[in-house]
């Protein structure tokens, strides 16, 4: 099979056309780092119409990816799979549209944050799970293309993080599992982000991450209509729209290609 590989901030997936096969038992080969060629996820590539397909590392199916899709529209540009400036792309998450800026950049539009509870199986007595107690932080959820819960906290390298990432991720309150993005506020334009993903465990990086930090972010009152998102290979501009969409901007860079 041929696939390429390639990354948004050190957040790397395997990306291949539409196959014949379990996607599901692919992602758990391809994405192997010892045995495999090693990524965060697989992602497949449908012509028609344009969809992604997004698996982790486990196996198991994601609705959506911020950095997947940049890496998504990268490849539709280097393989031609689509012309023009714009794509417009199916997802489980809604249709998701790719920009073509300058110097492998990227801006994706992931459409309106969700916060109704039922949606995200977050089992909970009220609409919104908001500021909500766990292991001794304060958890927040939001739908940015994936389930989020988000965490603030003064030092994202603590090893308090590092403890709570996984159990955040597990709990059972969370019936389909979460995201989980530790955020460090540095002031009202810049956050330092740092994410459990579930079915990866920590990344380099995380588009719909960086989103739902910013959307709850705002939502406390730490930022304003932008906020520049670090993560350890480099940053992430997210923007709110002005009909309440979330546009994120960021860089996609293909790594390699092969057999496997």
């Amino acid at each position: 099979m041929k696939f390429n590989k390639y990354h948004g901030l050190g957040n790397d997936f395997i990306i291949v056309e539409e196959q014949t096969l379990d996607y599901s038992e692919l992602a758990k080969k391809v994405c192997d780092r010892h045995i495999g060629v090693g990524a965060d996820g697989l992602i497949i590539v449908k012509k028609d119409p344009l969809t992604m397909l997004f698996y982790n590392a486990d196996g198991s199916e994601g609705t959506m990816c911020g950095n997947g899709l940049r890496c998504f529209g990268k490849y539709c540009k280097d393989h031609k799979v689509a012309l023009g400036p714009l794509l417009e792309v199916q997802t489980l998450a809604g249709i998701k549209t790719v920009e073509f800026l300058k110097d492998d950049l990227y801006k994706t539009n992931l459409g309106k944050p969700v916060f109704d509870s039922e949606i995200m199986q977050i089992h909970n007595t009220e609409s919104k799970f908001l500021n909500q107690p766990l292991f001794g932080v304060r958890v927040s959820a939001v739908f940015t293309g994936a389930i989020h819960a988000v965490v603030f906290v003064l030092n994202v390298d603590s090893v308090q993080v590092q403890e709570l990432g996984e159990r955040i991720s597990n709990h059972p309150i969370f019936g389909d599992r979460a995201n989980v993005d530790f955020v460090q506020v540095i002031d009202r334009e810049n956050f330092l982000v740092r994410t459990y993903e579930r079915g990866v465990g920590w990344t380099m990086a995380c588009g719909t991450g960086a989103a739902a930090s910013f959307v709850i972010g705002k939502n406390k009152g730490y930022c304003d209509e932008e906020v520049t998102v670090s993560f350890p290979l480099g940053k992430v501009l997210v923007q709110s729209h002005a009909d309440g969409e979330i546009l994120l901007t960021g860089p996609a860079k293909k790594i390699c290609s092969g057999d496997f």
